[in-house]
């Protein structure tokens, strides 16, 4: 039976984090199901109007409501309007309670969501469902999904992200060609410009292992502050064998996939990276910090220091056979688990189980 939807998220389309991108495939794989979805501006977090918000979902005609994400407008606001008419359903992308980046505003930060942690625990029974990507108990980023183990709870789900559709299909783009960079070998890192994504040490690390004919390729959403910083890290290196991107299409994206031998990640915070379910959907392995639920992936290899790091790149390069291996047990994963044809159907059946 079709349902009336309520996305809230903080992010959707055309943004490209994975917030937007996982509700903008929600709610394209819900509608294409046949049910009525509606998503809530996600420029209301700008506007500023709580009152409105919480008005608007005690108001709604939606059967079924979903909130992505802790620590954001779109649950946190939600609990001044509730209990709702509508059935409550939580899609938690991770929470920060321990998570510990470096410097003093990374201890403060720390220390001030520790002193959240001790209040929720009550939210997570405030929602009439939780749906979490894995069931590994990650303590960095999965404490939801531990309290609730630990408060016996049994009304949650377990979901995992999808890659995107189009990278399960052919590229005929060249990237090196596209874009002129003669190296015979790519090693790719697609993630937003920022201190805790890595990028500066994976640039320290590349230029440490000086490889032959071996460009590293980094593609941000768009160019900043630290962008800039990371170019200047560069030096000699930037245009020759380091290289830039911003603001690239899917196709665009998808090319310089297929092009790469390696993708690289030394992101210090994720739960369950789109960029690397991407990366397993065109069969191209890779090399990830272990955060997260990161390990649990099929299709590469997770290290924990630089010297990790800087053993396991030259040995996946020079280990055709091996690479091959890793690309073909992530790309058999994607289209069997992490797709988002599969999870929209389990949203499908979590729904109609909750009417």
């Amino acid at each position: 039976m079709a349902q009336t939807i309520l996305i809230a998220a903080f992010g959707f389309h055309p943004q490209q984090h994975g917030v937007a991108q996982a509700a903008y495939q929600q709610a394209l794989g819900l509608h294409q199901a046949g049910h009525q979805v509606t998503v809530l501006p996600f420029e209301v977090i700008n506007i500023k109007q709580k009152s409105e918000y919480q008005l608007l979902l005690k108001n709604t005609k939606a059967s079924v409501v979903f909130f992505h994400g802790w620590h954001n407008w779109a649950s946190d606001w939600a609990f001044g309007a509730m209990p709702l008419k509508a059935k409550t359903i939580l899609i938690s992308h991770g929470t920060n309670f321990n998570l510990r980046l470096e410097g003093w505003k990374g201890w403060l930060r720390w220390l001030f969501n520790q002193s959240q942690l001790l209040l929720f625990a009550r939210k997570l029974t405030r929602f009439d469902h939780l749906v979490f990507l894995s069931t590994k108990p990650d303590p960095q980023r999965m404490s939801d999904l531990i309290l609730a183990r630990e408060q016996e709870l049994r009304n949650y789900s377990i979901i995992p992200n999808g890659a995107r559709p189009a990278f399960l299909r052919e590229c005929t783009v060249d990237f090196k060609v596209t874009h002129g960079i003669s190296a015979s070998k790519i090693l790719l890192c697609v993630s937003n410009f920022q201190p805790s994504k890595g990028q500066r040490e994976l640039l320290n690390w590349f230029m440490e292992l000086n490889l032959s004919d071996t460009a590293l390729v980094l593609i941000g959403s768009e160019f900043n502050d630290f962008s800039e910083e990371l170019k200047k890290q560069a030096a000699d290196h930037l245009n020759k064998r380091i290289f830039f991107f911003e603001k690239q299409t899917e196709e665009e994206l998808h090319s310089a996939y297929t092009s790469a031998n390696l993708f690289l990640s030394a992101t210090y915070a994720e739960v369950q990276p789109l960029m690397l379910l991407d990366a397993m959907a065109v069969g191209l392995p890779f090399v990830c910090r272990d955060v997260g639920v990161v390990s649990e992936l099929n299709g590469g290899i997770c290290f924990k220091t630089a010297e990790q790091f800087k053993e396991n790149v030259p040995w996946l390069l020079q280990s055709p056979f091996l690479c091959q291996q890793l690309g073909i047990l992530g790309k058999k994963a994607v289209k069997e688990r992490y797709n988002w044809e599969a999870s929209v159907r389990q949203y499908h059946f979590l729904i109609q189980r909750n009417r």
